[in-house]
């Protein structure tokens, strides 16, 4: 919300020249005789006087805008002085140019407008100006320029398949562990030993023994344990489906933008690991400030959505790797537009981690390019396309997320790792 802003009113001139006109016919009236003369200037004074009478007060501006269902409400308030006749109220929504209208003094007391959501994230919403008259026209106060801002939560959504790491740690979780412990997974029948529990023997398989007099048998299980998942964001790049916007950025015209899949992409991951019981950290990889350290519950899935709800683009940042615990899945969310953020997935997979690769970069759209901006693409795109195959070469799950089948590719990731 933006509070109000206060000037001073300024005279165009009409007023005075009025008055002047007034004097002057009065003055010849009376110096010629001429009261008819005289007359005519009567009613140019009393004009001339209203006119002239400067309004109590300033006027003010106040403009607000709240996220309300799937739509952003804007709210613009002008309270002018008594005797404000009229007021142009100039707005321009997601930085686009303005659009001017005139409007009465009650009319903009209450302006209200409805915008579509088209990113998420922090962003401009409204950019409102104008300017209040009185007096006929003849006063007038410019208001400056006032800009709201919106901040607008990424989508909830859910991952289908978890893929978990080569090696889950020692604490207590959810998944099947390849060591014995108290597990629900039946692993099999071995003779009591010091250490086992009682309530493991399994009386039966003891008296089936051939020495049942001798040895219990016991029911050994499975250990469960927890994955520790680490997500990773490229925020360097927002770069839209419009090919032809990617080096102007306009909000309004650049389409659905990579961090407007980026966010409910974490979001979403975040969420899947953390509801299994799992853990889950979360680091900005261009501002090393922006993280979430590694834990569990619902607290963390609120304070990681609202850490990258507030991520926003960094064209001129650099890569700080973060420090990645052992054993744990990393998802590295990125456009994969440059080489050095592959380079850290393939250092990644061979410090041992499993890597996960989620591509975000929007289905791209050639409207109103030019032959240049068509040329450039192709390059860009048979670079990204080389640089995305590497990565499967060495063992790195690629999953585009805005493929429909994203699910399904994560299943079969996670299948063929049970495979082998």
């Amino acid at each position: 919300m933006s509070g109000p802003t206060r000037q001073r009113w300024h005279r165009r001139g009409g007023g005075a020249a009025l008055g002047l006109l007034a004097i002057a016919t009065l003055g010849v009236g009376l110096g010629f005789g001429r009261p008819d003369v005289a007359l005519l200037g009567l009613p140019l004074a009393a004009t001339a006087a209203v006119t002239l009478r400067r309004p109590a007060g300033t006027a003010s501006t106040v403009v607000e805008v709240s996220a309300e269902d799937d739509a952003i409400v804007a709210r613009v308030q002008v309270e002018g002085a008594a005797g404000v006749d009229f007021v142009i109220v100039s707005a321009g929504a997601y930085e686009e140019p303005p659009t001017t209208v005139v409007v009465s003094r009650r009319q903009a007391e209450r302006l209200e407008a409805r915008l579509p959501v088209l990113h998420s994230g922090p962003q401009e919403a409204l950019r409102v100006g104008g300017q209040v008259f009185a007096a006929g026209g003849d006063l007038v106060q410019h208001l400056d320029p006032r800009v709201a801002h919106a901040t607008i939560a990424p989508e909830q959504e859910r991952v289908a398949a978890l893929l978990l790491p080569h090696r889950l740690t020692n604490r207590p979780g959810a998944h099947p562990a390849r060591r014995l412990g108290d597990g629900l997974d039946f692993r099999d029948l071995a003779p009591f030993t010091p250490g086992d529990r009682l309530r493991r023997i399994d009386w039966r398989a003891t008296a089936r023994s051939p020495r049942p007099d001798s040895e219990l048998i016991v029911r050994r299980m499975d250990a469960t344990s927890e994955a520790a998942a680490v997500i990773v964001l490229d925020s360097r790049d927002d770069v839209g489906s419009a090919v032809v916007e990617w080096g102007r950025d306009r909000p309004a015209r650049k389409g659905v933008a990579s961090l407007d899949l980026a966010r409910p992409a974490v979001s979403a991951i975040a969420a899947s690991y953390l509801e299994a019981g799992d853990r889950v950290a979360f680091h900005d990889l261009i501002r090393s400030g922006a993280s979430a350290r590694s834990g569990g519950g619902r607290r963390k899935l609120e304070q990681i959505r609202a850490v990258v709800t507030q991520t926003v683009p960094r064209p001129d940042g650099s890569p700080k790797p973060p420090v990645l615990p052992t054993a744990a899945v990393v998802y590295l969310v990125s456009t994969f537009l440059d080489e050095d953020v592959a380079a850290l997935a393939v250092l990644w997979r061979s410090a041992g981690h499993r890597v996960v690769a989620i591509d975000v970069l929007p289905k791209p759209s050639l409207e109103g390019a030019d032959e240049e901006h068509r040329l450039a693409h192709r390059v860009l795109q048979l670079e990204r396309a080389d640089r995305l195959e590497r990565l499967r070469r060495v063992d790195v799950t690629v999953v585009p997320w805005q493929d429909a089948d994203r699910d399904l590719l994560l299943r079969q990731a996670e299948r063929d790792r049970r495979r082998r």
